[in-house]
């Protein structure tokens, strides 16, 4: 019989990790980014893609202009430029006057 050069593969007890299954990382909820346009935070982040954010702002940002944004999450904290595509006064009983934003990342990665 000839030598072995190698060990044979261990088979491990252990449950794999979640990192092991190969899945992506899971994307944060809309609602746990905190968005800051300059200095200002957001009332509130609706929507997060890898093109753009929508949100909720108190005051009127105007379209066609960039903004320095910050972006954080649990896990995940990145500054970026943010054109701004859309801006509509909104009003609410409940919560007042805002201004919903949509804007996509720049530069633009199609």
């Amino acid at each position: 019989m000839p030598d072995r050069k190698t060990d044979p593969p261990v088979v491990s007890d252990r449950p794999s990790r979640g990192s092991d299954s190969g899945k992506p990382p899971k994307r944060p909820k809309a609602a746990e980014y905190e968005l800051k346009v300059r200095w200002e935070t957001a009332r509130q982040v609706l929507e997060v893609t890898p093109t753009g954010v929508r949100f909720d702002f108190n005051t009127p940002l105007k379209v066609g202009t960039r903004y320095p944004v910050s972006l954080k999450a649990p896990g995940v904290s990145f500054s970026t430029t943010l054109e701004v595509t859309r801006c509509q006064l909104t009003v609410d009983s409940a919560t007042g006057r805002f201004f919903r934003v949509t804007g996509k990342f720049f530069p633009y990665v199609e």
